[in-house]
């Protein structure tokens, strides 16, 4: 869910000099944390403490305590960035190389060769073999192709789902409150209007072939079409006939003006319940099947803000993606969450969509840069992942990735969601150039590829 990204450029929000230096988050939600979530906190805290430094030019404050934060957070790529800056700016050589190799080690950052800030190391072995290394850890790989494409360049997409009985395509809209369909010839249409039903921004979709179910998660917010104050905090989950197109219901969840709400995601369990991530309260919901109401199902110390989920085949656990905290592991019995193991050199940051594909979950990474589509290889009893494996990184195809579908042994996602495109109020940004709604294919190997090497 790219609006709610880690990271945003300091210079942009603060006026600094470097633009290398880099911003992060909001306050953590629950009292009573969960040790990793205890280590974000102090991270963040440190963060904190380095942004106060350095807005008084204090720069060794500012280096140590940026240190701090990447010491208790060490996945967290943005403090990274922001160390190997402030290395940069106290001109020490060595330190840049040992940031610069942990960017390296995690395949995170932005491209360091021919950039002026670090002009005045270039020369020095050990730096200039930590760019090559770099460079090639964050180097594209493009395996995906087009899959189809929507032409209106209008249409600031999300999410996209598939229907194997009838093999037709719907990709949503949150700009314009709708969702369209691609037929098998590739002609669209209109699957659903705002004006008929109500619905607002368009999320998370998913298919329930057993019941001919499109299920809608959908948010009201400024960037929609019409959007006026009263809708704010109106987030719900509408259900379509899926040979019809009939809104068979929809499920508001209680207003509530003391805490904002952004429904992004949502997955049918194998018993039809339907569970829904709101990334901003932040509440797991769940619709009942057969039911009219969303309840609340779970909330947690390490959820901060709730992306993509995956539900084992057995409907006992749950995968989630927390944008700031990584991919957790619930138990739906206990309702219970733990954090996935991981080693130093994986980050489980930043996924929006996520998937289970074969016992491996592949997550679309928007929330790290460069953006890429991975593989977590996870342990024999599912809690840790062992590895990561970049699957698709393709920034000429896929500048804004977000949410996608798994079809057989392919997932396809949405590449170009234009979040960037539009301010917060839903007006174009002057000098964006707009792409059409574009949906990738990237072919996903299958469990085998975990155990190969």
């Amino acid at each position: 869910m790219l609006r709610a990204a880690i990271a945003v450029g300091l210079s942009a929000v603060l006026m600094w000099a470097p633009s290398r230096l880099q911003a992060q988050g909001r306050t953590i939600h629950g009292s009573v944390l969960a040790p990793q979530a205890d280590s974000a906190a102090m991270a963040r805290s440190a963060y904190g403490r380095a942004v106060a430094a350095y807005r008084k030019n204090d720069i060794p404050t500012a280096r140590l305590e940026m240190k701090r934060a990447a010491d208790a957070w060490p996945t967290q790529g943005v403090y990274l960035e922001n160390a190997l800056a402030l290395a940069a700016v106290a001109h020490d050589t060595a330190d840049a190389t040992r940031w610069l190799e942990r960017l390296a080690d995690l395949g995170l950052g932005n491209g360091v060769a021919g950039d002026s800030m670090f002009r005045a190391f270039t020369g020095a072995p050990a730096f200039d073999a930590a760019v090559k290394r770099h460079t090639a850890a964050t180097a594209a790989v493009a395996r995906s192709r087009v899959r189809l494409t929507v032409p209106d360049s209008m249409l600031h997409p999300e999410g996209v789902t598939f229907d194997a009985r009838t093999g037709r395509w719907f990709v949503g809209s949150i700009r314009q409150r709708r969702v369209v369909v691609v037929e098998r010839d590739g002609n669209t249409r209109d699957f659903v209007q705002a004006a008929s039903d109500g619905i607002g921004g368009v999320f998370g979709m998913a298919v329930d072939d057993a019941h001919r179910t499109l299920w809608v998660a959908t948010t009201s917010l400024p960037r929609m079409r019409g959007f006026t104050a009263s809708d704010s905090g109106h987030v719900g989950v509408y259900a379509y006939d899926l040979d019809t197109g009939r809104l068979r219901r929809s499920a508001w969840a209680p207003r509530d003006s003391s805490t904002a709400h952004t429904f992004g995601d949502l997955v049918v369990a194998p018993n039809g319940d339907v569970y829904v991530s709101d990334s901003q309260a932040p509440w797991i919901f769940r619709l009942p099947v057969g039911g009219d109401s969303l309840v609340r199902f779970m909330t947690h110390p390490l959820f901060r803000s709730l992306q993509g989920m995956a539900i084992t085949p057995d409907g006992a656990a749950m995968y989630a993606a927390d944008y700031s905290h990584g991919l957790l592991r619930i138990d739906l019995r206990s309702r219970s969450a733990v954090l996935l193991r991981a080693p130093r050199r994986v980050t489980m940051l930043g996924v929006d969509g996520l998937y289970l594909h074969r016992g491996v979950l592949i997550g679309i990474q928007n929330g790290v840069t460069p953006a890429r589509v991975a593989r977590f290889c996870l342990d024999a009893d599912g809690r840790g992942v062992r590895r990561v494996d970049v699957i698709d990184r393709n920034p000429a195809l896929a500048d804004e990735p977000t949410l996608g579908v798994v079809v057989g042994d392919s997932l396809f996602y949405v590449a170009t969601s234009q979040w960037d495109k539009f301010d917060d109020t839903g007006a174009r940004v002057a000098g964006s150039v707009l792409r059409p709604a574009t949906v990738l294919g990237v072919g996903l190997e299958t469990a085998d590829a975990c155990r190969a090497r």
